[in-house]
């Protein structure tokens, strides 16, 4: 079916490394049997180089002489039948979760078009490759491939859907289309794809979600907590017929979670609530940069000085003094729209500011990025002369459409990825492409 918004090729482009990283030395290698094609000639034998920047360029070592080039491209085979684990050019560090609190450096293995350059004095590496290839790359990128076979496949359908319909399109001024991070979706080659996980993406292929026979922008988080949030709740503007807010388990209740905070906390009968997951291993059923855990309930400790520190770093703005914070409006699943923080500002006079979005909340919440913006203020009695801020909190990231946890959940009581995904996405059509 045509797709009338969003990507219009079957291939994308990947940002892998970035400037922002201010990486200016990389080693690239691959296995003999790996057939590579480089722009700087026939490469024989050579199975690795050495890179850095020489000013505006790239040197190449390691290959026959150095030699120093404006741009370097280093490409191999991606269809998604020819895949493997570690299949492709290896890159021995690539930042992942950059930003957020579980930021580190892996190693990766990229199928594909790898073309280098040099931007702002680090090195820009963007990923041409396949779709079929990069969302089979995704699902083991965003959850682990020990997971079971239907939530591999939902995860693969929504992460084809998501790029198909591209309907946010971040990063098109810079030269790609999607990024390789939680910015857009966790892209980390084929490191951790394995016979299994491929099963899924191949037995998938070309299946998306539709309705009004166009592709949907299919939103995915970690955990909702309980309960699926709203598309304006998070991103404004008008509702999406599709993501829409629901009770993530069996039976459909009353009312919402934002209308009795005591009952929502306790809820515990959520397809992604921690106990169900308390007999599972689940190091190898999340994402190789998650911390091992549920998401679904937590509590954090924030220094008063943390969120000053980033109002100023946001905003510009310099206080004295965080005195309140008046949480102003909720969605269905609690997730806070806005709120004001009260304090002194730094001329002594009394000050007020109005934060809006969930992504703004939980990013000045925290000395990296909060779980998400359901949350409560526990000690909010003593707020004003204490130095720091209780949170208790449900869930992980915005909480619309499929909640990853929800869907391992049904997928461990052996639910079939369509059902898993009509339940997340009401109302869409399962469309071969």
């Amino acid at each position: 079916m045509p797709i009338s918004t969003g990507l219009n090729s079957d291939r994308i482009r990947v940002g892998i490394i970035l400037p922002e990283d201010k990486i200016t030395k990389l080693s690239l290698s691959w296995t003999s049997e790996l057939e590579v094609v480089s722009d700087i000639g026939h490469l024989g034998t050579t199975q690795s180089l050495e890179l850095s920047i020489e000013g505006d360029k790239i040197l190449v070592s390691g290959w026959e002489n150095p030699l120093v080039v404006s741009q370097l491209s280093l490409t191999s085979a991606d269809e998604v039948e020819s895949l493997e684990t570690s299949y492709g050019v290896h890159i021995d560090s690539v930042i992942a979760g950059r930003g957020f609190h579980w930021e580190k450096h892996i190693a990766v293995d990229f199928p594909g078009q790898l073309l280098l350059s040099v931007e702002e004095g680090s090195f820009k590496l963007i990923n041409h490759v396949n779709v079929e290839a990069y969302v089979a790359c995704v699902a083991t990128s965003e959850m682990g491939a020990e997971a079971p076979a239907n939530l591999l496949a939902a995860q693969t359908v929504v992460a084809r859907c998501w790029v198909l319909a591209l309907a946010e399109a971040k990063h098109l001024a810079e030269g790609y289309d999607v990024c390789n991070d939680d910015c857009c979706q966790r892209y980390q080659g084929t490191s951790f794809l394995t016979p299994h996980s491929l099963k899924a993406a191949v037995e998938t292929k070309g299946e998306v979600l539709t309705y009004n026979s166009q592709v949907i922008d299919a939103r995915y988080s970690k955990s909702c907590g309980g309960m699926v949030e709203s598309y304006e709740t998070v991103w404004g503007g008008d509702k999406v017929p599709y993501l829409v807010p629901l009770w993530d388990g069996p039976v459909q209740l009353d009312g919402q979670a934002v209308d009795d905070f005591e009952t929502y906390w306790a809820y515990d009968q959520a397809y992604c609530s921690s106990k169900r997951f308390e007999s599972v291993n689940l190091s190898g059923m999340l994402g190789k940069v998650d911390e091992s855990g549920s998401y679904y309930r937590w509590e954090q400790k924030i220094d008063k000085k943390t969120i000053l520190s980033n109002l100023k770093k946001y905003t510009g703005l310099s206080w004295q003094v965080l005195d309140n914070i008046r949480i102003m409006e909720r969605g269905p699943s609690a997730r806070i729209i806005y709120l004001y923080l009260d304090g002194v500002d730094e001329q002594g006079n009394i000050a007020e500011y109005k934060l809006v979005s969930e992504y703004k909340i939980r990013q000045m919440f925290s000395d990296s990025f909060l779980y998400s913006a359901a949350f409560v203020i526990k000690n909010e009695g003593t707020l004003k002369q204490d130095d720091h801020i209780y949170l208790k909190g449900a869930g992980w990231g915005h909480g619309a459409g499929l909640c990853q946890m929800g869907a391992l959940g049904m997928a461990l009581d052996n639910i079939n990825y369509k059902d898993i995904l009509a339940h997340y996405y009401p109302g869409v059509k399962f469309t071969q492409l």
